[in-house]
């Protein structure tokens, strides 16, 4: 019998496979999803309520399908019900994304009586819709139903410990018109449902008695758990995490509110993660919040950006962390702590060996400031990201940060962005980075370093050994810099992502840059289409490297 080769769908090439498929229907292909397809992102593809019904009749069936993104796809109430009917007795799926949808309390009640019997769903992000305090109240009592049962055994003969746990951890409701009176159902469910870890709540309206309601939550918001054994007189006891992340960025709570949630925290043991900015807290909230700190023990990232909080906001804060050991993340970010600010914080990282994060991007900060805090990173040991992105340091108070480079062994992100930093700055960047081996990411976006700044940084980069990160996007960089750094890119082998968009390079430089790339293996230039360049020495300049980032990509804080 002759022997007989089958092709696999997966082996054809891609441009046939690309035919079959736009000759399919979207029902067609969502049906022959079998044994493989785990991740489905179909965001923006206007889908609507009859493709959402034709999703929903194959997660009746489907098991595979773990995660879905169904994003913006005007889905609506209707579509929602669809949806809702297959998550009934759909048992695979984990994450399902329904942002931006048009989805009212009416869908959010399918939702409800869905996750009734659903035992699996662990993530439903809803944000950006229109649930409202109704569809919140549904949400919320289907939560008291949500549950699975846990059977752990033991090594231990005749012991057995029964549990009940929900499924459904994490719940997005950023941006839903949610107030104080859908607070309270929430706040109310955080007290029964046990193992919701991630609440977002960002882009609402809630304001200080909704706070007040969810700081009471956050109070009890602990589990303990105690198995009795088979054996006399043995009890276990046995704690599991509630709610670790809470998001309440960009709501109405004041000074009061950020009172409630500061008494809170004193008393909490979960929480390791609170967002508070774009609130109006100001130094007030603010001293409330630093006071709960010098007695928390769990809190490891707090978001105060943009929060009205001052100079002496900033040293409530400050002498908060001369004490606490838990925080790690501190987001100052778009206040107005100015100098004096910047100072109180400086004294208190000499002293603090906790924090490695720290945004004061957008704060006022001068020339004094940063000598501060420049001291200050002299005798730190511990922080590793420091952002300092619009701000006003000038080329004097960048002297100070590069002469406390050479002696600091732990700062591998810096961001100086939009700092009116020239010429003479970037001279002193480049002596430190001659002697540091620390650093890694170095942020100069917006700055005004031309074609001598750049040689001096370019003339560092031949000696320096950690940098791997260059951002020097929107600067006043030239033909002559370019090819000056290219030349120097010959000898530097860590330099992985180099950002040169919004300069003035065009195709000469781009094309000294792509003549020396052939001797650089490690090198992604992240240039785009902002320096006038050409596309025949684009697609040149992409033969040499390995990647080319796109600006989002990049890790920066400002």
């Amino acid at each position: 019998m002759a022997n007989q080769t089958g092709t696999s769908f997966l082996t054809l090439p891609v441009e046939l496979i690309h035919g079959i498929l736009d000759h399919q229907t979207d029902y067609t292909i969502l049906c022959s999803m079998r044994n493989t397809l785990t991740t489905l992102d179909l965001r923006s593809n206007k889908i609507g309520h009859v493709g959402a019904q034709h999703l929903g009749d194959v997660l009746q069936h489907n098991t595979t399908l773990t995660t879905l993104y169904l994003g913006w796809n005007e889905i609506g109430d209707v579509g929602a019900e669809r949806l809702a009917r297959g998550l009934r007795h759909n048992t695979i799926l984990t994450t399902l994304e329904l942002g931006y949808n048009r989805i009212g309390h009416v869908g959010t009640q399918h939702f409800t009586d869905a996750l009734r019997y659903n035992t699996t769903l662990t993530t439903l992000s809803l944000e950006s819709n229109k649930i409202g305090d109704v569809g919140v109240q549904h949400l919320i009592d289907a939560l008291q139903h949500n549950t699975a049962i846990v059977i752990l055994s033991s090594s231990i003969p005749y012991i057995y410990h029964h549990f009940l746990i929900s499924s459904l951890t994490t719940l997005s409701f950023e941006s839903n018109q949610i107030g104080d009176v859908g607070a309270q159902p929430l706040a109310a469910a955080l007290r029964h449902n046990k193992i919701l870890i991630t609440l977002g709540l960002g882009w609402n309206e809630i304001g200080d008695v909704g706070a007040q309601q969810l700081a009471n939550a956050l109070r009890h918001n602990t589990v303990i758990l105690i198995f009795t054994l088979s054996k006399p007189c043995i009890d276990l006891y046995f704690f599991m995490k509630a709610l670790t992340t809470l998001g309440l960025r960009c709501n109405k709570i004041g000074h009061v509110g950020a009172q409630y949630l500061g008494d809170a925290l004193r008393h909490n043991k979960t929480l390791n993660i609170l967002g508070l900015g774009y609130n109006q807290i100001g130094d007030i909230g603010a001293q409330n919040l630093a006071t709960a700190l010098r007695y928390n023990t769990a809190l490891a990232t707090l978001g105060l950006e943009s929060c009205l909080i001052g100079d002496v906001g900033a040293q409530h804060m400050a002498n908060s962390l001369r004490q606490n050991t838990s925080l790690t993340t501190l987001s100052f970010e778009s206040n107005e702590i100015g100098d004096v600010g910047a100072q109180h914080l400086a004294d208190a990282l000499r002293h603090n060996s906790t924090l490695t994060t720290l945004g004061l991007g957008s704060n006022q900060i001068r020339q004094t400031g940063a000598q501060h805090l420049s001291d200050a990173l002299r005798h730190n040991k511990t922080l590793t990201t420091l952002g300092l992105g619009y701000n006003e340091i000038g080329d004097a108070g960048v002297e100070q940060f590069a002469d406390a480079l050479q002696h600091n062994a732990t700062l591998t992100i810096l961001s100086l962005e939009s700092n009116k930093i020239g010429d003479v700055g970037a001279q002193y960047v480049g002596d430190a980075l001659r002697h540091n081996t620390v650093l890694t990411v170095l942020d100069l976006r917006s700055n005004q370093i031309g074609d001598v700044g750049v040689q001096q940084l370019a003339n560092a980069l031949r000696h320096n050994i950690g940098l791997t990160v260059l951002d020097l996007h929107g600067n006043r960089i030239g033909v002559f810099a370019a090819q000056h750094l290219a030349d120097e890119l010959r000898h530097n082998t860590t330099l992985v992502t180099l950002g040169l968009t919004y300069n003035k390079i065009e195709n000469v430089g781009v094309q000294h840059l792509a003549d020396r790339l052939r001797q650089n293996t490690t090198l992604a230039i992240r240039n785009r289409w902002r320096n006038q360049v050409g596309g025949d020495v684009l697609h040149e300049i992409k033969e040499f490297v390995n990647r080319i980032r796109e600006e989002e990509d990049w890790p920066l804080l400002y």
